[in-house]
């Protein structure tokens, strides 16, 4: 204890690795067990982890990423960090019988090649080089962009994937600047862009490719994709597609490198699937400006770049052509088989609600949609957002199209509650981004609505605290509220226990079924 406060005090970085028994055995008086979890006060401690047992049911990755992570704190962070790693008996990493655990088959099983079998090993056991290069203000920012840029002029097959971009505000001149950089950097690397929902107006630049959910699920394009050089800005990612495309392409090519640049909080890794290679700690704006300018003096031959995946580009936009008449063909199918409506119903799927909002912001000018938010609501909404929300295609006659370098007609912002990716509070959140006088439009489905309908009551006048004066400008919150009613949780017939039904009373506990409630 005297060396972790210590450590703490004078800025000393330390790693403090303790032998802890599992959790079968904690806090039920077996012997020789105390409470390690935490034991050293986060008075002194940076961070802390409680890691499991060594078992094949957990990868290797994550022990070789606690640890890089551990190091890169302790240094980062300037003092102590704690790793209390748990060990069940057999200790041997031989099968034998487990201590004190008479059951049948209890015996320790491990299977060395499930235990190695995930993204990003082969690369670090081949290599000898640490698990993730770490790069963070203060220390070693700007040797990443020489760094970065090795790896973009050594890379074939680059491409750049856009998450949350983390605006510090909701301010238009900061979101159309941000646009513009990620945009230009694009082009003079020579790579497409693979945009989720939450980057906003990015999904409006040239090098975009549209519909890449889409495009993703297509089985000779997700087998024959194999990028060797992926820049990630932001996190998280909401499309599954590009998830796995990144786990693919590491797990199959040791060269290939998972850059993740975002301004990342002291302690979070925004690492879920463990691939990323290198991580920097920056302002995603400043360091693709000096990542640019870097890459431009080194010549034309720098920048005459081109990733052999700008093809997807032309595939992107011919699907683009075709996203609304297919739409309308499957939307008419679905709608030809539901048998709950009367004659005088008007049922929109909802891939027909995010293309309709697509074409509403396409018609509306620049200055009209500048400083206005789109808030998606998590479950079904965010996830139609992510396969449905582009510009539209622009039209063969139009004589500037070939000039432009984005699409005008498409929302500065979109925000979503992704932290925790809950459906609670949607409503009040989308208020809070109304109240700032920006015209928001929230999505949510009608459980999330149900969930915060008293977040309405933020919309009112009747606010006894206010003056009269403050009480008309409150009630001029600028909030549309779309509700995509489609029956209750519609997202959980997704999941392999819906087949069930009632056997498993699917629709009381799933479903929540909302029939029975009007939001007329």
């Amino acid at each position: 204890y005297p060396s972790v406060v210590e450590s703490s005090s004078d800025g000393v970085p330390l790693l403090v690795i303790t032998a802890d028994r599992p959790y079968e055995n904690r806090d039920n008086g077996s012997n020789q067990s105390v409470d390690q979890v935490k034991i050293f006060s986060s008075t002194y401690v940076r961070w802390f982890r409680d890691i499991p047992p060594p078992s094949d049911d957990v990868p290797v990755s994550l022990a070789l990423s606690d640890a890089n992570h551990a190091v890169t704190l302790a240094n980062q962070l300037a003092g102590p960090v704690h790793l209390n790693v748990q060990f069940r008996e057999n200790l041997a990493p031989d099968q034998g019988p487990i201590r004190n655990d008479n059951r049948i088959g209890s015996v320790t099983k491990f299977h060395t090649l499930r235990f190695t079998d995930v993204p990003g090993f082969a690369r670090w056991s081949q290599s000898g080089s640490r698990w993730q290069r770490a790069f963070y203000p203060g220390k070693n920012v700007n040797h990443s962009i020489i760094e970065v840029a090795e790896l973009i002029l050594q890379s074939r097959r680059g491409i750049i994937v856009a998450g949350n971009l983390r605006l510090s505000n909701n301010d238009a001149n900061e979101a159309d600047s941000l646009t513009s950089i990620i945009s230009h950097f694009a082009t003079v690397a020579g790579m497409p862009i693979l945009a989720g929902v939450q980057s906003g107006a990015l999904r409006r630049e040239r090098p975009v490719i549209p519909f890449a959910e889409h495009l993703l699920k297509h089985p000779s394009i997700s087998k024959g994709l194999r990028p060797d050089f992926i820049l990630q800005l932001g996190s998280p990612l909401i499309s599954t597609e590009i998830s796995k495309m990144i786990t693919n392409a590491v797990m199959h090519n040791v060269q290939t490198s998972h850059v993740l640049v975002q301004r990342l909080y002291p302690y979070e890794r925004a690492d879920p699937e463990f691939t990323v290679t290198h991580r920097v700690s920056s302002d995603i704006g400043d360091f693709l400006k000096s990542l640019t300018s870097y890459i431009e003096s080194l010549g034309q031959q720098a920048t005459m770049k081109c990733s052999e995946l700008t093809p997807l580009l032309h595939l992107g936009r011919e699907l683009q052509k075709e996203m609304p008449s297919i739409i309308e063909e499957t939307s008419r199918a679905v709608n030809s088989q539901t048998v709950e409506k009367t004659p005088n119903d008007s049922i929109l799927t909802e891939p027909e609600i995010m293309s309709a909002i697509s074409d509403v912001l396409s018609e509306l000018s620049s200055e009209k949609l500048r400083g206005s938010s789109l808030f998606l609501s998590n479950s079904m909404p965010v996830r139609d957002g992510e396969f449905f929300l582009y510009p539209r295609q622009v039209t063969e006659n139009d004589q500037t199209a070939h000039m432009q370098t984005s699409l005008s007609g498409f929302p500065l912002s979109v925000n979503v509650n992704r932290g925790a990716s809950g459906i609670d509070g949607i409503i009040s959140t989308a208020i809070g981004c109304g109240d700032t006088f920006t015209p928001t439009t929230l999505v949510c489905g009608d459980v999330s609505a149900l969930h915060d309908l008293n977040g309405l009551y933020g919309l009112t006048s009747d606010l006894p605290s206010l003056s009269n004066a403050q009480s008309k400008l409150h009630s001029r919150v600028p909030l549309t509220t779309i509700i995509v009613n489609n029956g209750g949780g519609a997202i959980f017939s997704f999941l392999p226990i819906a087949k069930h039904g009632q056997d498993v009373g699917f629709e009381e506990f799933w479903g929540t079924p909302t029939k029975s409630i009007s939001f007329r």
